[in-house]
């Protein structure tokens, strides 16, 4: 039976920009986050085994086994996703980088199958699981970075229409004041509701000009700011699992048939929205990350369920 690939989009409109690179702790990837999902698939369809172990996302892969990425879209908008394969952009090939690369745009809640590095417009080049040196990461030289997949995630830019502005309004012409101020008449008079001594008013006016700058400075200095410019970075989070060499990583496989066209997509900010990704390997890999992988062994004695039964039987 032929298999018919979801026609998946790319972006049109590049707006590249340089943002300067900045050193952050490598954070730890998660699969799921605001609305968009990340997963693993077999030839099939069917999940891969995932287990989440101390808060990152990890995906049992076997030797030679083709698998499928799926984005899937649970909010109402449009979103962007760049998506790496072992560090490795899977559109362009080229060391994963989401400032100067384009993604694929999935549509309000629907969900889109990445099953290649894409080859052209109509072709990929198959996801299969092999050793890290047949990786195509490690044979474009970067071997360390088998068995992670990431997508940086980027909503759209919403246009919102220009307020126009209504034309000001004529000045209201002032009355002319031919009375006298109180201070000319030598003192209060009948007609006076002072309450101060232009003295008076001279000394509260400097004393609330000289305390504005410093309430205004402490009102602007969030609470716990220590040092000019205390600022937390978003993207600082606790640190990833510890580096390993990965026993798997993803192959540049045969030719598939996977047709794409080209979309306008505005990115409402330069920078992503969220990371999402997942790390992957053999059972053995996982193994050693402390994952139970295997089933546990039966339990031998006395079982309080060893058959499930409606009734209770006479004894014989």
């Amino acid at each position: 039976m032929t298999r018919l690939a979801p026609i998946s989009t790319l972006v049109a409109l590049i707006l590249a920009v340089l943002w300067p690179a900045f050193a952050v702790a490598a954070p730890s990837l998660r699969s799921t986050g605001s609305g968009v999902t990340l997963s693993l698939e077999g030839e099939a369809g069917q999940s891969l085994p995932t287990y989440y172990h101390r808060g990152v996302t990890y995906v049992l892969g076997q030797m030679g086994e083709r698998y499928n990425v799926r984005i899937a879209n649970g909010t109402g908008e449009r979103v962007e996703v760049v998506l790496t394969v072992d560090g490795r952009d899977a559109i362009t090939g080229a060391n994963g980088d989401w400032r100067n690369q384009r993604g694929y745009v999935v549509s309000p809640y629907g969900s889109i199958v990445v099953d290649g590095f894409r080859r052209s417009m109509s072709e990929v080049a198959a996801f299969r699981f092999t050793t890290r040196s047949d990786s195509y990461s490690g044979r474009r030289g970067t071997p360390q970075n088998a068995g992670v997949i990431g997508a940086a995630v980027f909503h759209e830019r919403r246009e919102t229409p220009q307020a126009i502005a209504p034309p000001p309004l004529a000045p209201v012409p002032q009355p002319e004041w031919h009375g006298h101020r109180e201070e000319d008449r030598g003192g209060l008079g009948s007609g006076g509701d002072f309450d101060e001594q232009p003295s008076e008013r001279r000394a509260h006016a400097e004393s609330t000009a000289a305390a504005a700058p410093a309430a205004s400075e402490a009102k602007s200095k969030p609470a716990g700011a220590s040092g000019p410019g205390a600022l937390r970075d978003e993207y600082s989070t606790r640190p990833g699992p510890r580096p390993r060499k990965n026993n798997l990583g993803t192959q540049y496989g045969e030719g598939r048939y996977s047709p794409v066209s080209e979309v306008p997509f505005r990115r409402a900010r330069n920078t992503p929205d969220q990371i999402l990704g997942l790390y992957y390997d053999d059972a053995r890999g996982l193994s050693a990350r402390g994952i139970a992988v295997y089933p546990p062994a039966p339990i031998e004695g006395p079982q309080p369920f060893p058959v499930n039964r409606r009734f209770a039987p006479p004894p014989p």
